[in-house]
């Protein structure tokens, strides 16, 4: 009985540590949560290491206007930017060199709109001056899911389909320009960004990480991807680390992947509480952040998964050894 005792003392030890370690483990995937009301429906992440944030929009339409919002990285909105647009909703954002970049869908077939704004030194919520260009798809049936923009400021829309088309060097803000398609790619993309410093373009499914080459979108290298309910965009962490993995909005979280690992890793820290990086002083104060939030796909994610079968399998071996010893 002494050894049943005691093998039921190591067990009952061993769950206790896993219950004390199981949120952490949920934890060290969340690069942080939405926290704020606005964000419903987010349709991607864009990195501004200019003003040290990111920027996303909704997907459904808002009263024939578009809003970009600035997200700190505590996942409140620190700004809030509108321009009037009659369209049906947003497909994707991007951001470079001091420009938003925003694929409104165009209420006319086969048609696109990327509008831009320039941000001033100050970032506060409110209207820009915006610009856009109109694009026409050569393929029927196309449902874009990304926008890149590359070098020299090169555009590239994406499609679900995976089917890359290319804007002209120097669109016409007058008219609508022809987009040229380039690569078949890969199905099921939802979402991309050009990454500056690996020079890649880095898109995402629902179960892959995929680079490519940014000339001709063939496949460099790709990297598992945690399961996402609702899994949609991927951008750069601030701190160039990891991959961000964008799912549904507000009280759900942003998943991180180390970049230099196919595992998901904290970042950018490994507190089980991401720590919000200075606000700069232009932005407005932002929402709180959600705090001991988890979703469901968090408390049964991979990491919770194997903590539960290494219990299992201890438990069972030390119920062995008790049986052993009877």
């Amino acid at each position: 009985m002494s050894g049943l005792r005691r093998a039921s003392g190591v067990v009952a030890a061993l769950l206790l540590l896993w219950v004390l370690a199981a949120p952490r483990a949920v934890a060290d995937t969340v690069a942080f949560t939405w926290a704020d009301s606005r964000i419903t429906s987010p349709v991607g992440l864009a990195t501004d290491t200019d003003h040290s944030l990111y920027w996303t929009a909704n997907s459904t339409a808002d009263k024939n206007r578009t809003t970009v919002y600035a997200v700190p990285s505590d996942g409140g909105v620190g700004a809030a930017l509108t321009y009037p647009q009659s369209t049906t909703g947003v497909a994707a954002v991007a951001y470079s060199s001091n420009n938003v970049y925003v694929l409104d869908k165009s209420t006319k077939t086969n048609s696109l709109r990327v509008s831009h704004m320039t941000l001033s030194r100050l970032v506060a919520s409110g209207s820009l001056p915006y610009r856009y260009w109109d694009f026409t798809m050569p393929e029927s049936g196309q449902t874009a899911a990304a926008l890149i923009v590359g070098p020299s400021t090169q555009l590239y829309v994406v499609a679900q389909s995976g089917h890359v088309y290319k804007a002209p060097a120097t669109p016409s803000y007058s008219g609508s320009n022809k987009l040229t398609k380039i690569s078949d790619g890969i199905p099921g993309v939802t979402g991309g960004y050009y990454d500056v410093t690996q020079q890649k373009v880095v898109l995402r499914t629902a179960t892959q990480i995929v680079l490519a080459d940014p000339a001709t979108f063939a496949t460099t290298k790709t990297i598992e991807a945690p399961a996402q309910t609702g899994g949609r965009g991927i951008t750069v962490s601030l701190d160039g680390a990891s991959y961000l993995l964008t799912g549904q909005g507000s009280g759900n979280s942003v998943l991180a992947v180390s970049q230099s690992s196919s595992t998901p890793s904290a970042s950018p820290s490994d507190s089980s509480t991401p720590t919000a990086s200075p606000s700069p002083t232009e932005i407005v104060a932002s929402a709180p952040a959600a705090a001991g939030s988890f979703s469901r796909s968090q408390l049964f994610g991979p990491a919770t998964r194997m903590a539960v079968g290494v219990a299992f399998v201890l438990a069972l071996i030390a119920g062995g050894v008790a049986f052993g010893r009877r």
